[in-house]
């Protein structure tokens, strides 16, 4: 809500969303709020909680690199992660990189980051049951992002019930894949979103993506009835 401020001849126009790391179902989910509108809320409150969390994580990974002989500092880390409110891995990552301690973010991940790996630290992560729950106390919809990321898709069809939404057009998803996706929304009564973000597959250079308006329209009133 605090990244891009809407210009106020376009408030009517915009509708207020993020994205949250949940873990649920033995594997990390990403859950898309939309129609977020307290700034105060519980929801925002426990993810600047959630925040801060990150930020004692990632200076624990620092010291268990330091530890293992990798001399990177913090600083080094905040260098990389510039603006940005919310310090990870991938900071860490490049701040390996830049010092030529990896040669690439995936080399990163590969021998210190990823779980399981030696510098790894885990993080105390919302439930995807609790992120739905402080979602719908706001009246905003909840929706399941890109599915197909998700490591386990035996559970998709599980999932779908907890959710508002899908996002059914994603890079990772092709058109069979996003075709099954709509099935599962039209089954189960659910909206289809298609990200807000640049969304097209590899080799389409057009910008946005295409989307009817009639699911368009059941988004709307579904989040207007939520008000």
């Amino acid at each position: 809500m605090d990244a891009y401020p809407v210009p106020s001849d376009l408030q009517e126009r915009c509708i207020a969303g993020l994205e949250i790391d949940t873990y649920g179902f033995d594997q990390t989910i990403h859950v898309l709020a939309y129609g977020v509108r307290q700034r105060d809320g519980s929801l925002l409150a426990r993810l600047k909680q959630q925040q801060s969390n990150r930020s004692v994580r990632a200076r624990l990974i620092v010291e268990r690199l330091n530890q293992l002989g990798v001399g990177l500092t913090f600083d080094q880390v905040l260098d990389e992660a510039k603006t940005s409110k919310s310090v990870g891995r991938p900071h860490i990552a490049r701040a390996l990189v830049a010092s030529r301690h990896c040669g690439s973010m995936q080399d990163a991940f590969d021998e210190y980051l990823a779980e399981g790996r030696s510098a790894y630290v885990g993080l105390d992560r919302l439930a995807v049951s609790e992120a739905i729950q402080l979602i719908h106390a706001e009246g905003a919809l909840a929706i399941l992002a890109h599915p197909r990321r998700l490591r386990n898709q035996n559970n998709v069809r599980e999932l779908c019930t907890l959710f508002d939404g899908i996002e059914v057009v994603h890079p990772t998803a092709d058109r069979e894949y996003e075709r099954q996706l709509l099935d599962l929304v039209d089954t189960n009564a659910l909206v289809a979103t298609g990200g807000t973000d640049f969304h097209a597959r590899s080799g389409e250079t057009q910008i946005g993506i295409s989307f009817p308006q009639a699911r368009i329209d059941r988004f709307l009133e579904q989040l207007h009835d939520r008000v």
